[in-house]
């Protein structure tokens, strides 16, 4: 009996132990999460992302300086005139040599989203002469291809439509340029028969590789290899 007593005890005390370490672990890693979050923030992003760092146990990862997945997103991220409705990044053979505010990553992958509401608010903010002929919903966008944007405007004295092509130019902007408009003459659109969408700065300055029309809004796609951060 004392000996079954004594392991019972040592049970209890051996899974307590387990659930102090579990515990321990998920609080550290809530810990490192902000602190990534406030390290991103630090290099110029708009706004304190959602971190989340992947593998478990944490703490070992800890005492290697190695971690292999951590995924960030943010959402409704402003920018000049747009608001950037989401983005999203996984970065892999991530390598500490300074606590979690200095080291390298070896591969990010991710995408940014420009809903059409989204666009649509900032051009209709845009629109020149026509503004005050535009009710709330008197522009609507959806996609006309994968690099055309096509807009319906419903105006109080006639309605139209226009089409984008859209562009990268650089890392940083993407560009519309209008190539077609029909019931609207293209003079009376103003500034927006070209504009720019501004994109904000993302971590270890990662730029987009590419942009493309979904049915939700613009897409762009980013990437990074080899990237150092932290001083």
């Amino acid at each position: 009996m004392r000996r079954a007593g004594c392991w019972t005890k040592g049970l209890i005390v051996l899974i307590a132990l387990i659930v102090l370490l579990v515990a321990a672990d998920f609080i550290a890693k809530a810990v490192a999460q902000g602190e990534v979050a406030s390290q991103i923030q630090k290099q110029g992003f708009p706004k304190k992302p959602s971190v989340s760092i992947e593998g478990f146990p944490f703490l070992t990862q800890v005492a290697s300086r190695d971690f292999q997945q951590i995924k960030l997103s943010s959402s409704n991220i402003p920018e000049g005139p747009v608001k950037i409705s989401r983005v999203s990044a996984t970065m892999t053979g991530i390598h500490l040599t300074g606590g979690f505010t200095k080291g390298v990553i070896d591969q990010l992958n991710g995408s940014i989203l420009i809903t059409f509401g989204s666009l649509g608010k900032t051009l209709n903010s845009q629109i020149g002469p026509l503004g005050s002929l535009v009710g709330d919903s008197g522009l609507k966008l959806s996609a006309a291809g994968s690099d055309e944007i096509k807009a319906s405007l419903d105006l109080l004295v006639a309605s139209g439509s226009a089409t984008w092509k859209i562009t990268r130019p650089n890392g940083q902007e993407v560009q519309a340029q209008l190539v077609s408009s029909s019931g609207v003459p293209s003079d009376l659109l103003g500034s927006l028969r070209s504009f720019t969408v501004k994109i904000p700065k993302l971590p270890y300055n990662v730029k987009i590789d590419s942009v493309h029309i979904t049915p939700e809004g613009i897409v762009g796609r980013i990437s990074g290899h080899d990237l150092p951060f932290g001083s």
